[in-house]
């Protein structure tokens, strides 16, 4: 059953992730009770602990606000993402199991670029996060769904866009492709020209949300706090 929490925390993240609620705003308790038809204080509490847990809100000296988005950060997380991919491909192309590429090719690669913003941003992260789980290496693992999470905003803004839908579609195809065939070069070279025109992406839709909506882009990757 659905709880007064999880739509609440639901409400906040998709007004967060669609930039309703401006990076940077201050987020008071009666800002989000006024907005968001009188939560109590517990739930308010619990949904911007599970914010914060995802990268989407930070708490500075007592004061809760919605994380700037930092085109620098981005950037930083496009590399290292770059780097733990590559080496984490290698690793999958000597121990991949047959059954469980075509499994990745069957459940988290869509046959057209019909889903919902929320099952495509899910099946998109889901599928580099499995690709690293064919390494075999858990530390592989952990570190991609941690730069997935720290991409999820500016990746949820491009999800409309169904040219880039279809390109995904073929270049995660063309990565499997080569996982079969156990070719770790082709399989290192794809998902590069894959992240690589991603970054792209990232840069040209913040440079278009920001003349847009006038969103706070900070140059710096040093704004989040414990």
């Amino acid at each position: 059953m659905t709880t007064q929490l999880d739509k609440l925390y639901e409400s906040l993240r998709a007004d967060i992730l669609n930039l309703v609620l401006s990076p940077g705003l201050r987020l008071s308790e009666r800002m989000i009770e006024a907005r968001y038809r009188g939560p109590s204080r517990t739930p308010i509490r619990a949904a911007m602990l599970r914010l914060e847990a995802n990268r989407l809100v930070q708490k500075v000296d007592r004061v809760w606000s919605v994380t700037p988005l930092s085109l620098t950060h981005i950037m930083q997380a496009c590399e290292f993402r770059i780097g733990i991919e590559r080496e984490g491909v290698t690793l999958a192309c000597e121990r991949a199991q047959p059954r469980k590429l075509e499994q990745i090719e069957a459940e988290l690669v869509p046959s057209d670029t019909d889903a919902s913003r929320k099952d495509w941003l899910h099946s998109g992260c889901e599928f580099h996060v499995e690709l690293m789980r064919l390494s075999g290496n858990e530390l592989y693992v952990e570190a991609m769904q941690d730069v997935m999470q720290r991409l999820a905003r500016i990746r949820w803004l491009e999800v409309v866009n169904e040219a880039g839908r279809a390109r995904t579609i073929i270049e995660h195809r063309e990565i499997l492709r080569h996982l079969r065939a156990g070719d770790a070069a082709a399989a290192r070279d794809a998902v590069t020209r894959h992240a690589l025109e991603t970054q792209q992406r990232h840069q040209n839709t913040l440079a278009k949300s920001v003349m847009r909506t006038g969103s706070l882009v900070i140059g710096g990757s040093n704004y989040d706090q414990p």
